[in-house]
């Protein structure tokens, strides 16, 4: 099940990317795919492996599991950057639903298998995708030179 969940959200979320009409450059693709990744990873490793408040699929790393880390969040980060509003206000709502839909995606997640919880609690998951959406927020506007309002 955990192999059905992954795969099947990757390849919608990358169908999606190819179909919608993407705002990014390939250089802002790049760029976002790495900061995303990067963050993913280290998030992972920090509380996942180091403070050991989680799993993914099962302990110790997993080749399969590299291979969703690098590619999985990095889908999302796009899309979430894509569309990004820039008035503050629409942003704030655009910040709730896709937190909202982050912590309801990991906790999907949890059913088919993938995050295994040893510790963790759900809603820390909330504070960390504020905290990353708001990071996505500066790094856009950071490689495209931009000061979004406020």
């Amino acid at each position: 099940m955990v192999y059905i969940l992954t795969i099947t959200t990757l390849a919608i979320n990358s169908i999606l990317i190819f179909i919608i009409p993407l705002k990014l450059t390939r250089q802002e693709l790049y760029t976002t795919w790495l900061a995303v990744t990067l963050n993913a990873l280290l998030a992972d490793l920090i509380f996942g492996h180091v403070l050991d408040l989680y799993d993914l699929m099962d302990p110790g790393p997993q080749l399969f599991d590299l291979f969703i880390e690098i590619t999985l969040p990095a889908t999302f980060g796009i899309l979430y950057v894509n569309f990004m509003p820039k008035p503050k206000k629409k942003f704030l709502l655009y910040l709730l639903f896709w937190v909202g839909f982050s912590v309801c995606y990991e906790v999907l997640s949890s059913y088919f298998g993938y995050v295994v919880y040893k510790g963790w609690q759900v809603w820390w998951s909330a504070i960390y995708y504020i905290g990353a959406c708001l990071y996505m927020r500066w790094h856009f506007s950071f490689i495209r030179k931009e000061k979004y309002q406020h």
